[in-house]
């Protein structure tokens, strides 16, 4: 969120069990294309064997035990966007036995882990989503260790029956729980009170976004407030986003204030600092049956994070690179299918400069993130641009992983509303915020992105849920406008998030 209230200003003036990773959710209507290890035109790098039951078909791919040990497989999907890739494999060994994972011949994850599975007869499934081509397209697994990969069964590819995805329709709720602790109350448009989870789930919602802060004072968003909403989330069904900001207050291109405990580490520690704490909050999540579906490095950090020493400056990418290289691999570390997601507000300018950037310091990344608030980030079309030009340079998924619009100009408490205007074309109401998200959605989509996040839904005014961490009972809601639920709980009768 660009969080440009006056507060803030005057601050920065002054300084899952399974392993199956689906970060696309695959609508009833999902078509699935089987390529079985063993035929053409799939290609062994190793035997066809038949002597561990449990198999597909009429047999699996042994690999040689080799690092470089590889299956291809040739897919054909109808026409371009994003697919999910089941790979169903048996690992009777005693370690873990990773691959790269290239479409096309271009690596799009490292060290994919198919980890041991108990048995060689005990098969399992691990899933990755990537962007295909339309036509013809090559998926191969290549061994990253001398042992070779697993026994590889089949691939299944997980299209909508157009070739393409389903979109992560997501919201970021992290200010429901303290909603939730006050006994705020929510309703459907009809008047109707429900779980203010459910009714985001009837309106489209399928994917719940949680910052996460070190240690506010206020105890929200912290470690343990997240596992204990992260466990109402996923019992809603919901797939789950955990947003690291690696700070104990905002994060936001405005300001990067490193946590309190981490003020005087420079970047040799801070890179300790990042690995052990998101490996720390991912592992406690998975343990507890939540593991997340995604994460972000990192929030808004359009000239780095962890300031001073995780600023860009002089266009110096690489304390940036050595901080973002240490989270991935802290992410993948404790769950290979989570998905990490790297995340500017860099819409209207600059996006090629920062994924550059990055790129040539060898972070790896899964998703490409971006914020459009279009009265800060400009035009539509010009957001389209970005969003299929992020999308066709590094061959990633893209997400706007925030939007929202106001509904009202009136302000609902006596802090003072961070917008108070409006985009042509789009007026300020019920009506005029469903058109304006409704656009974004469909502008986003059809330029190529797989999913698209409303910031803060829920966030209407209620004392006591007030934006400052530091002084959360007696702080306002700037933000209470935006929200798509007016000053009494009630729904927006318009708003969707659509299909």
């Amino acid at each position: 969120m660009k969080w440009y209230s006056k507060a803030s200003a005057a601050m920065v003036a002054a300084t899952t069990l399974s392993g199956i990773a689906a970060i696309v959710a695959i609508p009833a209507h999902a078509a699935t294309t089987r390529y079985e290890a063993e035929s053409a035109p799939a290609t062994c790098g190793g035997s066809v064997a038949s002597n561990h039951s449990g198999f597909s078909g009429s047999g699996f791919c042994d690999t040689t035990n080799a690092v470089g040990a590889a299956v291809q497989f040739t897919a054909n999907v109808p026409a371009a966007g994003t697919a999910r890739l089941d790979i169903r494999y048996a690992n009777g060994s005693t370690a873990n036995r990773p691959a790269d994972v290239s479409v096309n011949g271009t690596v799009v994850q490292s060290g994919f882990g198919f980890d041991v599975t108990g048995a060689w007869t005990s098969w399992a499934t691990r899933s990755i989503t990537v962007q295909l081509n339309a036509g013809s397209n090559t998926v191969r697994l290549a061994a990253t260790t001398a042992g070779g990969l697993g026994n590889i069964d089949y691939l299944d590819v997980v299209t909508d029956d157009t070739g393409g995805s389903s979109i992560m329709q997501g919201a970021d709720v992290s200010t429901l729980q303290r909603a939730a602790d006050l006994g705020t109350r929510f309703s459907y448009a009809d008047g109707t009170q429900g779980d203010p989870l459910d009714i985001l789930k009837s309106v489209g919602v399928n994917y719940a976004r949680l910052r996460i802060w070190n240690n506010p004072r206020s105890g929200y968003n912290n470690k343990d407030k997240v596992l204990q909403y992260a466990r109402t989330v996923k019992a809603k069904g919901l797939k789950l986003m955990v947003d690291f900001h690696y700070s104990d207050t905002w994060a936001d291109p405005g300001k990067q204030f490193k946590p309190a405990a981490w003020a005087s580490h420079g970047i040799s520690q801070l890179q300790t600092d990042v690995y052990n704490y998101t490996y720390d909050v991912c592992n406690s999540l998975k343990a507890q049956g939540t593991t997340p579906d995604s994460v972000q490095i990192g929030n808004e950090i359009n000239t780095g994070m962890l300031w001073e020493d995780g600023r860009v400056v002089n266009n110096n990418f690489t304390n940036l690179g050595l901080l973002l290289k240490a989270g991935y691999n802290a992410t993948k570390a404790c769950d290979s299918g989570t998905q990490v997601i790297i995340h500017t507000a860099r819409v209207e300018s600059g996006a090629r400069w920062f994924y550059d950037g990055i790129r040539a310091q060898g972070v790896q990344w899964d998703i490409t993130a971006l914020s459009y608030y279009c009265m800060w980030h400009g035009s539509m079309s010009n957001m389209a641009s970005v969003v299929s030009d992020m999308r066709s340079r590094y061959g990633k998924p893209v997400i706007i992983a925030e939007t929202a619009y106001p509904y009202t100009t009136t302000n609902a408490d006596s802090t003072a509303n961070v917008v108070t205007s409006g985009c042509s074309g789009y007026p300020i109401s019920p009506a005029g915020q469903q058109a304006n998200f409704a656009a974004v959605q469909n502008t986003a989509r059809n330029a190529g992105a797989i999913g698209i996040f409303y910031w803060e839904p829920t966030w209407y005014a209620v004392p006591g849920n007030g934006w400052n961490p530091a002084d959360i009972n007696n702080s306002g809601n700037e933000w209470d406008n935006m929200a798509i639920f007016d000053r009494t709980g009630r729904l927006n009768p318009n708003i969707r998030w659509l299909p």
